[in-house]
């Protein structure tokens, strides 16, 4: 009966697994309603088994960065002097409160990735979907439908999600590779889509990224799987090369950039991030070493008194379009050491796991993922949108589980 029950407990979280990336970004609330799911069956089996999260070997690691990550930001919004009145954003970061317990829930279930891989590709092809159809409907290009989402995180969820499935790709049957190039074709699609210039760029960091991987590995590979993935690549950067949006995209950011520094100051994107970046280095000495101005006080804290155009309008956000900086300013080296290691602890474990055994799949995607991620925070927030958060804490266990079982599977 325990078996049995074992059995039926493992097929049930697979379905999540498989549900998850499809209902992420396409659906409000049903990636959170998932990651909700799991931590209740995680407290459920810590009460009944007696188990912590915190005690696991396989996922001791996630639990106290994802956990500790949640205590950074309590530490912020306690020095932001207006606790009470941010209180309401801290549920979006509930995602790494129970992220440990999440992980228990996986950990008690025997992962079968196809669910993973299948429910990745679905998602690309249901985001083209409904890219189409918005573009039916009489959306122009230059409106970017991207759905329920902002178009920057559509974009860089896309680009995770292109990654994942790509990484996958490279043991797999004809079958299923016919599947998976048109699971991709879509990806490519939804990412110029979105008109999201940081997630090009994020996607071509990650190209090289992955072509090293790739190159690490060439001799293990069969020539049906070399030829697959540089044509792949090949058509990639065609498809982004020949797409008028792109170019159109990409020249609007080229003029923008050269009106900035010839120091024409007129409000636009490039020139809004470019004088955020510049203001902020220019006073970071004057943050607070430790505790930062306090959660979301970063561009109050820097434009409050600004008269020009674009600090007026740099003060109406309420971060600084990169990820390090909003960290530092909000939360001092405490919030900005919790972000960095959430990003690079674990690819540091990726890529020590990928030394070892060049054909594991999941030490790739586990690489790509924290790489991915500290890209998008180059030009953009990172973790503050339950979107990215979600997403993040939802594979950044499934792989480091994944990665830690591997590993002492190899050892033993």
């Amino acid at each position: 009966m325990e078996q049995l029950l074992s059995k039926n407990y493992s097929r049930f979280v697979n379905l999540l697994i498989l549900i998850f990336p499809i209902v992420i970004i396409s659906l409000q609330v049903a990636g959170d309603l998932v990651l909700f799911l799991l931590a209740i069956m995680g407290i459920c089996i810590s009460i009944s088994k007696k188990l912590s999260p915190f005690s696991i070997h396989e996922i001791k690691f996630f639990s106290y960065l994802t956990f500790g990550y949640f205590l950074a930001v309590c530490i912020s919004v306690l020095f932001s002097g207006q606790a009470k009145e941010l209180a309401h954003y801290i549920p979006r970061d509930f995602h790494f409160l129970f992220a440990p317990f999440i992980a228990l829930a996986l950990y008690k279930a025997e992962i079968n990735t196809n669910y993973l891989i299948v429910g990745t590709k679905i998602t690309l092809l249901v985001l083209g979907a409904i890219i189409i159809f918005h573009l039916k409907s009489g959306i122009p290009w230059t409106d970017r439908p991207t759905g329920v989402i902002n178009p920057a995180v559509f974009g860089n969820l896309s680009v995770s999600l292109f990654y994942i499935v790509l990484v996958f790709s490279q043991k797999e049957s004809f079958k299923h590779q016919i599947f998976t190039i048109l699971s991709l074709s879509s990806g490519l699609f939804i990412i110029i889509a979105s008109g999201t210039r940081g997630a090009w760029i994020s996607f071509l960091l990650l190209l090289v990224a992955y072509l090293y991987f790739f190159y690490k590995q060439k001799p293990k590979l069969n020539t049906k799987s070399k030829f697959i993935i540089v044509l792949i690549i090949i058509g990639a950067l065609t498809f982004f090369s020949l797409n008028q949006s792109f170019t159109d995209r990409i020249n609007l950011a080229y003029v923008e950039l050269t009106n900035w520094v010839s120091g024409n100051k007129t409000p636009n994107s490039v020139g809004v991030r470019l004088n955020m970046y510049e203001k902020a280095i220019n006073n970071i000495e004057d943050v607070p070493f430790f505790s930062g101005h306090g959660y979301r006080t970063s561009n109050i804290a820097l434009f409050q008194n600004e008269t020009s155009s674009l600090g007026k309008l740099s003060v109406r956000f309420n971060h600084l379009h990169n990820a390090y900086l909003t960290n530092y300013y909000n939360g001092g080296i405490v919030l900005l050491g919790g972000l960095l290691l959430l990003l690079f602890a674990p690819l540091i474990l990726f890529l020590k796991a990928n030394i070892q055994n060049r054909e594991n799949p999941v030490f790739i995607a586990g690489a790509l993922l924290t790489l991915g991620y500290a890209s998008f925070g180059m030009v953009n927030i990172l973790l503050g949108d339950t979107y990215m958060n979600g997403f993040y804490t939802f594979f950044l266990a499934i792989f480091m589980l994944l990665s830690a079982q591997s590993v002492k599977i190899s050892s033993t």
